[in-house]
C-alpha cells in the first residue's frame, strides 16, 4: 500500500479507509453508471453468488491477519532474546578488570546505536554500521581477554577462562541472532503484490455486493457500505500489526534503553 512510505501513527488507518472507499466508489459506478452489468436488470444474480468472492476474501484477509500477529509476537519474542543476551554478556565477569570496562563501553555503544539509529530513526529496516563495530569489538574484547590468560597464567593472576568465554561468545552469537530476526521483522513490512490481490480481491466482492441488489439502487448501496466499512476494518487490523515497528501498535525498546540507562550512571 502506499501508505507504507508514510510514518504517521494513524497512516495505515487512513490508507485502509482511503481504499475501502475508493473501491465502494468504483463497484457503485461500474454497476449502476454503466452498462456493463444492465443484463441483471433481466436476468438477476441469485443472492448465493454473493458469498463466493467474500468468502475467498475472507480467507486471504485471515492468512494475512495471521501473518500480521506472527511478526508481533515474532518481534516480541527478539526484543526478548536481544535484551537477555545483553544482559548475558554484561553479567559475566571478564578478568583482567580493563576487559570488563571494555565491554561495557561496547555494549553502551551497541545499545545506543541500536536505540537511536536502528529502532527510532530507521524503523529496524535497515542496519547500523555503529552498532554492527559494536559487535565486532565485543567479541573481539573477548578474545583478547581469553588470549590474555595464557599470559597471566604462570603468574597465577586470574583471568576470563575458558567456562566463561564460552558463555560470553554463546550471547553474542545469541544476540546477533536476535538482532538479524529484528532487521528482518523490520524490513519485510512493504508486501506490495499481497496488498495489490487482496485490493482486486476486495473489489470484486464490493462488485458483487451490488450487483446482486441491481434491481434496487438504495438498497445496493446500503449492503455496499456496510461491506466497505468491514473491509475497512479489516484492512486496518492487518496493517496496524503487520510491522511490530511502526505506526500505532509498535514494539518499544523499553527493556534496552532500562539497560542502556544502567549502563551510563555506572
Amino acid at each position: 500500500m502506499i501508505y507504507e512510505q508514510f510514518n504517521g501513527s494513524f497512516v495505515p488507518v487512513l490508507g485502509s479507509l482511503t481504499w475501502a472507499t475508493l473501491i465502494g466508489l468504483g463497484s457503485f459506478f461500474l454497476v449502476y453508471k454503466t452498462k456493463l452489468f444492465d443484463a441483471l436488470n433481466t436476468c438477476p444474480l441469485v443472492p448465493p453468488f454473493l458469498a463466493l468472492p467474500a468468502i475467498m476474501f475472507a480467507f486471504l484477509m485471515g492468512f494475512m491477519s495471521a501473518e500480521s500477529w506472527q511478526n508481533y509476537s515474532h518481534g516480541r519474542a527478539a526484543l526478548i532474546n536481544e535484551t537477555a543476551a545483553v544482559m548475558r554478556i554484561l553479567s559475566v565477569p571478564m578478568e583482567p578488570e580493563v576487559f570488563q570496562t571494555r565491554s561495557n563501553a561496547y555494549v553502551k555503544s551497541y545499545l545506543e546505536s541500536v536505540v537511536n539509529e536502528e529502532w527510532v530513526a530507521k524503523y529496524n529496516e535497515s542496519s547500523s554500521l555503529k552498532a554492527q563495530e559494536a559487535l565486532k569489538n565485543i567479541e573481539i574484547n573477548i578474545w583478547q581477554a581469553h588470549a590474555a590468560c595464557a599470559d597471566v597464567a604462570s603468574k597465577q593472576t586470574s583471568c576470563t577462562g575458558s567456562v566463561a568465554t564460552s558463555a560470553l561468545i554463546k550471547a553474542v552469537d545469541d544476540l546477533q541472532i536476535a538482532r538479524q530476526e529484528r532487521l528482518s521483522l523490520g524490513y519485510q513490512g512493504t508486501k506490495s503484490m499481497k496488498w495489490l490481490l487482496g485490493i482486486m480481491l476486495g473489489f470484486i466482492s464490493a462488485i458483487s455486493v451490488v450487483a446482486v441488489h441491481k434491481h434496487n439502487q438504495k438498497t445496493g448501496v446500503i449492503a455496499l457500505i456496510l461491506f466497505c466499512i468491514s473491509m475497512w476494518i479489516t484492512f486496518s487490523m492487518v496493517t496496524l500489526y503487520i510491522n511490530p515497528y511502526k505506526w500505532t501498535q509498535t514494539l518499544k525498546p523499553v527493556p534496552l534503553i532500562t539497560i542502556l540507562e544502567t549502563l551510563k550512571q555506572n
